[in-house]
């Protein structure tokens, strides 16, 4: 399998829990999320234009699977530039009218494969709490278990966010899944193989998983 080297600058991943209400694993709708998530792609979409900006991503969480300790938020805006904008992102959403968000976190790429933001389809944000000085462990069972994920799911992208340390979370794998949020989970836990090689790899490295699933949301 093919890795790609880590992209430069920073990302910076800013989220929001606006009016969370969950229906089992899915967010229930919300007008006022609605209003939000239209000015968080307005957001993303200036802070491109105005030329410091890689990519912005505005995210609304769809799923969130019934994992105790794991985050809760409904909206989200993934930023990749130069250097760190957390400041600079929560100022300008504020000017907007969004609340405080509950994450301003800070990361690196740690490893990449294929392309996240170059096509449509359901993302992947799965946050992995664990020790702070076992990111290299980390990184090693995400290329691993990447793997597994392409093999048996095909999954052809993903790209790894490490944190600062003092975040609440390791690492964040940043990824597109093909076809819909339902059949890709069953198609994981109906697998003996993810148990034996996937749960098995990040127990190993002490590693936590905190998978939601979000929608891109465009201006």
């Amino acid at each position: 399998m093919r890795f790609d080297p880590p992209l430069t600058g920073w990302f910076t991943h800013v989220a929001w829990n606006i009016d969370l209400s969950l229906s089992g694993p899915f967010v229930r709708t919300s007008v006022e999320r609605r209003r939000c998530a239209d000015l968080l792609a307005r957001l993303a979409t200036e802070l491109v234009a105005d030329g410091n900006t890689d990519t912005a991503q505005a995210l609304e969480v769809t799923v969130i699977p019934p994992i105790k300790g794991g985050p809760r938020y409904d909206l989200a805006l993934l930023v990749r530039a130069r250097e760190s904008l957390a400041d600079h992102v929560t100022e300008r959403a504020a000017a907007l009218g969004l609340p405080t968000p509950i994450y301003k976190l800070v990361a690196r790429n740690a490893g990449i494969f294929g392309d996240t933001d170059g096509q449509d389809g359901e993302i992947l944000l799965n946050h992995f709490a664990g020790e702070s000085g076992n990111g290299a462990a980390a990184v090693a069972a995400w290329k691993s278990v990447s793997a597994w994920y392409m093999d048996k799911l095909g999954v052809d992208n993903s790209t790894l966010l490490r944190f600062e340390d003092d975040a609440p979370f390791l690492i964040m794998n940043y990824a597109r899944i093909p076809g819909r949020v339902p059949p890709f989970l069953l198609g994981q836990l109906a697998r003996p193989s993810f148990y034996r090689v996937v749960r098995h790899q990040l127990h190993e490295v002490g590693l936590t998983p905190f998978p939601l699933f979000a929608r891109r949301v465009t201006a």
